[in-house]
């Protein structure tokens, strides 16, 4: 019976304890939003060191090596030179239809200049403080489960939009002294965000016109500077090819047709629309659309 006692007695004073700490502890505070925090940017991802040594060339940029592959025409046809840019956060062979036309080009009379692309914006990191987590027994998130994460600040991504321009600026610059040695025309390709930032370049008058463009589901993530790429390319002079396929980009396919209808519209000289049946992820349709650069940009070059 005194054991009985006992073990109550040890009972009621561990609850009075434990509502003693609760009533003094700390109140949970207030779940809080804080920025997003950048990682810095990075522009040069690095390519496998399987190819060929004399296809891989370098530029500097802001004291920075960067690659540049190089192939040179092939056969009795000397045309130029194509500069392929491809998307963003992929590199200067990056895999894909983008390589495949570096590769391939050659035989029709084209060099291959290829680029490293820039990176994309770099995901957000959303911080928790360190106050946060040495509370014990306090919310340690920030966001709510049931809230959206916020987006990236407007002026964030503008400046960093700024630096993929001034790089993709700065290496087409340097290019100037290496195509020199194929003389003749100069076709540009490139793709997706890719495609959007050059259309923006070129329509701004910040880089020099190449004599024929190759866009490949163009579109920017950003939605202001996405609804504006169809005035933006209805603007350009020069000869312009827009490849639209099936597995674009949602953003490119939103454009598509009101791309097409502003170039009729505004009656931009040699502009045209290819819309492919197939995906650019099946192989089989690399060659068709090949066969459609090759000869838009032959029958472009020959007409200036």
């Amino acid at each position: 019976m005194g054991r009985f006692f006992l073990s109550l007695c040890s009972l009621y004073l561990s609850l009075l304890a434990f509502n003693l700490h609760a009533a003094t502890a700390p109140s949970q505070p207030e779940a809080t939003t804080n920025l997003p925090i950048l990682n810095p940017p990075t522009l040069n991802p690095p390519t496998s060191r399987y190819l060929p040594e004399p296809e891989i060339k370098q530029i500097s940029i802001d004291n920075q090596p960067y690659e540049l592959l190089v192939r040179p025409w092939e056969g009795k046809k000397k045309r130029g030179a194509s500069i392929i840019l491809p998307a963003t956060n992929g590199s200067a062979d990056a895999p894909g239809f983008m390589a495949f036309v570096r590769r391939n080009i050659n035989a029709a009379g084209w060099a291959s200049l290829s680029l490293t692309p820039p990176r994309e914006l770099p995901a957000s990191n959303f911080a928790t403080a360190a106050t946060e987590i040495a509370a014990a027994g306090t919310a340690q998130l920030s966001i709510l489960a049931n809230k959206p994460s916020p987006k990236v600040p407007a002026e964030q991504r503008r400046q960093y939009q700024l630096q993929q321009e001034d790089f993709v600026v700065k290496s087409l610059s340097q290019l100037e002294k290496i195509g020199a040695e194929y003389p003749g025309k100069r076709l540009l390709i490139t793709a997706d965000q890719s495609a959007a930032l050059l259309i923006y370049l070129i329509s701004e008058q910040r880089m020099a016109l190449p004599d024929v463009l190759i866009v490949i589901n163009p579109y920017s993530e950003d939605d202001a500077r996405n609804q504006g790429l169809a005035a933006a390319l209805a603007k350009l002079t020069i000869p312009v090819l827009d490849i639209q396929s099936p597995d674009g980009h949602p953003a490119s396919l939103q454009t598509a047709a009101q791309r097409q209808t502003l170039a009729v519209t505004h009656a931009t000289p040699n502009y045209r629309q290819s819309l492919l049946a197939l995906n650019l992820d099946n192989e089989s349709a690399w060659q068709q659309c090949l066969t459609t650069i090759k000869g838009f940009a032959a029958r472009m070059s020959a007409a200036e």
